[in-house]
């Protein structure tokens, strides 16, 4: 069921003060921010093309300008480094090269609003890892090293995404141009903006040197345990490189119908995904966060067929604006996409950047039945009600879920207690199969995996090996060696 509320907030997901605001800064100009040609290959992504990734200067490391702080609760030293590219929408920052120091802090801050995230990275296999988003023309990087830490190496800044594009907010009561079809504003409909729309983010996330975005959901599990669930579609997120460079950010809404939409500079998010399963047929994807979702509502589903003439809901972000919300009606099943369901609406539609976001159900308990895979607008508008006629409306095609349960619902059904992982199996080389389902019969091939599925409270059993994984924990759980016999070791190659 949908309406939990979630009881764990990460501080580091919410917007915060810098540690040293008046730290003397060093700015850096970084090449200016250009907007690719219309026959560029990156635009022929379906989802959202909001940027591109190129390589950062070199040695941009070691410009950080260092100074000493001495509060009540720190002494050291602290680097700040700003980056600048004229024309920016918003940027990104790629360090490269592992590890530093769990004492070492990082704030990744917006410079205009002086608002500050502090990141706790969690590298990629590669050692790499992405920053939250920063909108704007400018990023800010903000280095606390405590005195009792020893000299640190800072590792490299490889890489820089430059966005050309940014969520786009076309005002309440303007038409979509391609459809004719208004974009409703989610907060005109209190029921939804105070609940289901709560689930709904927008994802940034990174693809072959693309910076793109797309739309999700929170999703519950059965029994309840809020662990931090992220439903997306396959054509978004289909690879681990691409899961590792999510940042979800929520609360993109008005709050009064019709009103101003917040600074998404200011919005609570979260940063990096390990991708739990896929089901390329019906479009699904399901993301483990790494850290606590910031959202205080997670969305219920069901995974029984859904029949023609169903009403549904749908909240994304099109165009990557703030949360709109459409309403239509299952007229089939489709084929656009191997299992999806055809929903037609009259009086509102989506677009790219919705792709990712769920289609509830109007069965009063707003359960999510598909996801959003493709869709048309109209060709044609009525003149008189500039809307699309009931002749010729705009369609969606979402993927079906009751197609993807099979394989999704091994983390968000009756998970198995004790969760079990066993180094030594194939798993499922893709994540696209059902022969890892933490049983004792079926077991993950990695323990970050098992953390994701175990219930809170809960116990991953782990046939002793060495596990080269490095990861957080934030819910409750015990791990614990599997059989009387053996060591396991974590973080050991």
């Amino acid at each position: 069921m949908a309406e939990n509320l979630n009881p764990v907030v990460l501080p580091s997901s919410l917007p915060s003060a810098r540690l040293a605001p008046s730290a003397p800064e060093r700015q850096v100009e970084l090449p200016p921010t250009h907007t690719p040609p219309a026959d560029w290959e990156g635009y022929k992504h379906p989802s959202f093309v909001a940027g591109y990734v190129a390589p950062a200067p070199p040695n941009l490391h070691k410009a950080f300008r260092w100074t000493r702080i001495a509060t009540e609760d720190r002494r050291g030293q602290v680097g700040v480094l700003v980056l600048r590219s004229s024309e920016a929408k918003a940027l990104r920052v790629r360090f490269s090269g592992g590890h530093w120091n769990p004492a070492v802090e990082l704030r990744v801050f917006a410079p205009a609003e002086n608002v500050a995230f502090v990141s706790q990275p969690t590298w990629d296999e590669d050692g790499n890892y992405w920053t939250t988003i920063i909108f704007g023309d400018a990023i800010g990087l903000e280095v606390f090293v405590p005195d009792d830490v020893a000299a640190v190496q800072l590792p490299e800044i490889s890489a820089i995404a430059y966005h050309f594009a940014v969520p786009d907010a076309v005002p309440q009561g303007d038409f979509e141009p391609a459809s004719g079809c208004p974009l409703l504003d989610v907060a005109c409909y209190p029921d939804w903006r105070d609940g289901a729309a709560r689930t709904v983010c927008i994802i940034y996330f990174i693809r072959d040197d693309i910076s793109l975005f797309c739309s999700g959901n929170s999703l519950n599990r059965v029994p309840t345990d809020f662990a931090p669930i992220i439903m997306t579609a396959w054509h978004c997120i289909s690879t681990q490189a691409s899961a590792n460079s999510v940042v979800a950010i929520w609360d993109y809404q008005n709050t009064v119908c019709n009103g101003t939409p917040p600074n998404p500079n200011t919005l609570p998010r979260t940063t990096g995904s390990l991708l739990l399963k896929t089901h390329s047929g019906s479009d699904w994807t399901i993301l483990g966060a790494y850290e606590p979702l910031v959202t205080n509502i997670y969305s219920g589903w069901d995974g029984n067929y859904w029949t023609n003439g169903a009403t549904g809901t749908a909240i994304s972000h099109p165009n990557g604006s703030f949360k709109r919300i459409a309403f239509a009606t299952k007229i089939d099943d489709a084929t656009c996409i191997g299992a999806g369901y055809f929903m037609r609406s009259v009086i509102s539609t989506t677009r790219r950047g919705s792709s990712g976001s769920g289609i509830f159900d109007d069965s009063g308990a707003a359960r999510i039945r598909g996801t959003l895979s493709s869709g048309a607008a109209c060709e044609e508008t009525d003149a008189t009600t500039k809307c699309c006629p009931p002749d010729n409306p705009g369609w969606s095609c979402y993927g079906r879920l009751d197609v993807a349960y099979p394989i999704v619902r091994w983390y968000l059904f009756e998970m198995a207690n004790p969760t079990f992982v066993n180094r030594a199996v194939a798993g499922d080389p893709g994540n696209d199969g059902d022969s890892e389902r933490g049983t004792s019969a079926n077991p993950f091939n990695t323990v970050y995996e098992g953390t994701f599925c175990v219930p809170s409270n809960g116990t991953v059993r782990i046939v002793p090996g060495n596990y080269n994984e490095r990861f957080r924990i934030w819910r409750p759980m015990r791990l614990e060696r599997s059989g009387t016999s053996g060591v396991v070791r974590i973080g050991a190659p």
